[in-house]
């Protein structure tokens, strides 16, 4: 039988969504990492141990970061203010370390570091000693060292370490990652969950200051920041790397000699303005299979709805329950035998 002549047209410049014609846009996707156009990377852990065995000593100028569940904790931030109001939507959140030891087992969480620990500060050694320095380090005994002024504030929990659940950083986590396959350099990516616009409202609001520095020479990250103890809480608190048991993995950091292995913060947002944007990506039709297959820019978790029509005038829904895993999603129309012509439509029917 030969084939007939078959013409497709796809609603590629324009979409319909929540039944109003909406200008196509899309996802955007903004990356933070340490390089010379961007510092605002920041990164140290914790070390657990007597004062001359590492529980007083610094680390926030190595290029790595240690971490597992009880003796090495990892702190990271990202300065993300220049997303203020720029978005409408937080797509997607991840998170990339790349490693360095790649061990066996084992895995790390991400927690969302406690507001009462948001005065942390990255600092300038790489193990020594941190006493009456008046570096305003961070260590395993106290969130920053006041020069030797009296005893320094402790965590959250009023113990050694940010490791109280509920206190010193917030439950349940971020996300987690198990490190099973993991090889050396290879990036390791962890995929924050949760209410990540809300999340990013709160990071975006703290804005750190232009020539302003601490004494370990990070950049001050609020405008009431002065030598007065305590140091100002930040809604920018940061995160917690944890790991899942006594596996220590060791990350490169934002000082890594090689830029490339520097931690990213990798941001897809919705712009202002693009809620409900979303771009037809593809359309192939298999002669052989009968099949026609389209394909769209999507967003992971959103519901879309796919329709057709013979004459662009009357639509008849194929499905209205494709759920997106990720960034692009496809559909196949198997019943295009003995038609000439035919339009596609995607509607985003999440909200409705």
């Amino acid at each position: 039988m030969k084939a007939m002549p078959f013409n497709l047209w796809v609603i590629g410049v324009i979409v319909l969504l929540s039944g109003a014609l909406t200008e196509v846009g899309g996802v955007e996707t903004v990356v933070f990492t340490n390089t010379a156009e961007y510092s605002g990377t920041h990164d140290t852990f914790l070390r657990n141990g007597s004062a001359f065995g590492g529980g007083m000593s610094n680390f926030g100028n190595c290029s790595r970061i240690e971490v597992n569940q009880n003796t090495r904790i990892g702190l990271i931030r990202f300065d993300v203010s220049s997303l203020f109001e720029k978005y409408s939507e937080i797509d997607s959140i991840i998170l990339r370390l790349f490693s360095q030891n790649a061990p066996a087992g084992g895995g790390v969480a991400a927690y969302r570091l406690s507001l009462a620990n948001s005065a942390w500060r990255e600092g300038g050694n790489c193990g020594g000693i941190v006493l009456g320095g008046n570096r305003h380090e961070a260590t395993w005994y106290h969130l920053a060292c006041y020069g030797g002024t009296g005893t320094p504030p402790s965590w959250a929990s009023g113990t050694p370490g940010p490791t109280n659940a509920g206190v010193d950083y917030k439950e349940p986590a971020l996300a987690s990652k198990s490190n099973a396959g993991l090889a050396a350099n290879a990036k390791f990516d962890i995929e924050f969950t949760g209410e990540l616009t809300e999340l990013m409202n709160d990071w975006s609001l703290a804005t750190i200051i232009e020539g302003c520095n601490d004494r370990g020479g990070n950049p001050c990250w609020t405008t009431d920041w002065n030598w007065a103890q305590p140091a100002p809480q930040t809604s920018n608190e940061g995160i917690l790397l944890r790991g899942l048991d006594a596996t220590t993995h060791i990350f490169h950091s934002s000082e890594a000699a090689d830029q490339a292995l520097r931690p990213q913060l990798i941001v897809k947002y919705v712009p202002v303005g693009g809620d409900s944007a979303m771009v037809i990506t593809g359309l192939t039709h298999d002669l052989i299979a009968g099949e026609v297959t389209l394909s769209w820019f999507s967003r992971s978790g959103r519901i879309y709805a796919v329709d057709f029509s013979d004459n662009f005038q009357e639509w008849v829904e194929f499905d209205d329950g494709i759920v997106a895993a990720g960034d692009s999603t496809s559909f196949t129309d198997t019943q295009v035998d003995g038609v000439s012509r035919r339009f596609y439509r995607v509607r985003d029917v999440t909200q409705l």
